[in-house]
């Protein structure tokens, strides 16, 4: 059988197809369609564990299948398997490099600032830190990817301006990972959004309880701009943070908490978190809605998350505007239901949202 992706499939190269599907799903109707093998399936039948090993078999001679709903019919089409391009390591170890550099860089120019921590030491732990709380998060999508069977690349981490020329940088823009084929099934897709948030929040609220208890109160002038802080940190900051003392408050100024390198870290980590949460688009929210919800219910999620990020990040905003006018391609399989575990574990990743959502008082 022909391997390029635009292969022509000849009579017997469908009926090969025709056998091998009827193996694992019961066949109504199979037909050449604009030279795509089209199979259309009985109702009611199982369909999700039969597809996953239906891949397995097409795997071995180059083939990919979808599986859709259209017009109330079951229907499965067969297509060569799209070659996955070469990803080039060498790019990878240079986006980590320089992020290494602009967040070490970020980190020294605030512990200049807050004057209570060595400069040295502040860029070093400020920089470990964030580096390992978006390296988790990244690596929790790609080890899921590879579970899953699903081809991405190594974390490409993303380099950003540190806090100069009144310029309020952090030395980078975030890590991703790039997926290069799509998820089997709902429950792949959902696992690959949610994987990262959750092992995000988790070294994000760790770096934020380890550096919190080495934060200092101090003072700034009433209605100066502040952090907006998360309900995690609001929740925890009363156990660890020491309270003020020998600290005078001029009329005109209130208290505030300079955090330490490493707290910065984990809050930064809880602001991405609550924005990779937003249910719209590729995100990681994005994923979980789109195994979850109807394409009715994400379009309006999306709608209401592009409003919620012009007030709390306009340039994150504009992004996912641009990400949204692009269709989510969805699992081969976007028949099979999502299991019931993972709808109870949607209500855990709610939760992570809330405890990561962030305002200002």
């Amino acid at each position: 059988m022909s391997e390029t992706y635009n292969a022509l499939f000849t009579q017997p190269d469908f009926e090969k197809l025709k056998s091998i599907v009827s193996e694992h799903l019961r066949i109504e109707e199979a037909m050449i369609e604009h030279n795509v093998p089209t199979f259309y399936l009985k109702q009611p039948q199982e369909t999700k564990q039969a597809f996953l090993t239906l891949l397995k078999k097409l795997e071995e001679i180059n083939l990919i299948a979808f599986l859709r709903r259209i017009d109330g019919k079951l229907v499965l089409k067969i297509f060569p398997k799209p070659p996955a391009k070469q990803s080039n390591i060498l790019i990878n170890w240079l986006f980590f490099l320089a992020t290494i550099g602009t967040t070490f860089t970020t980190g020294y120019m605030i512990s200049i600032s807050g004057g209570f921590i060595n400069p040295l030491v502040g860029g070093a732990t400020f920089m470990a830190t964030i580096m390992a709380v978006l390296g988790i998060h990244e690596i929790g999508h790609k080890l899921t990817a590879g579970k899953k069977g699903i081809e991405a690349t190594p974390p490409y981490f993303i380099p950003g301006p540190p806090p100069i020329s009144g310029f309020g940088g952090i030395g980078t823009f975030g890590a991703v990972i790039i997926q290069k084929s799509l998820p089997p099934n709902r429950d792949a897709l959902f696992d690959v959004g949610a994987s990262g948030p959750i092992l995000g929040f988790i070294a994000s609220a760790t770096a934020t309880i380890i550096g919190l208890p080495f934060s200092i109160y101090t003072t700034i002038p009433k209605g100066a701009p502040t952090l907006p802080v998360p309900i995690f940190i609001r929740l925890i900051a009363p156990l660890l943070l020491k309270p003020p003392t020998g600290i005078t408050i001029e009329p005109g100024y209130e208290l505030a908490v300079f955090l330490h390198p490493i707290a910065l870290a984990g809050w930064i980590g809880l602001f991405v978190t609550m924005l990779n949460m937003m249910p719209a688009a590729m995100l990681d929210g994005g994923h979980v809605a789109r195994s979850l919800l109807s394409e009715r219910k994400r379009t309006i999620l999306t709608l209401l998350s592009i409003v919620f990020l012009a007030y709390v990040s306009p340039l994150m905003a504009i992004f996912v505007l641009f990400l949204s006018m692009h269709k989510h391609p969805g699992p081969l399989d976007d028949v099979s239901d999502l299991s019931k575990s993972r709808k109870i574990l949607a209500a855990m990743l709610v939760v992570i949202f809330i405890l990561s959502f962030s305002y200002t008082t």
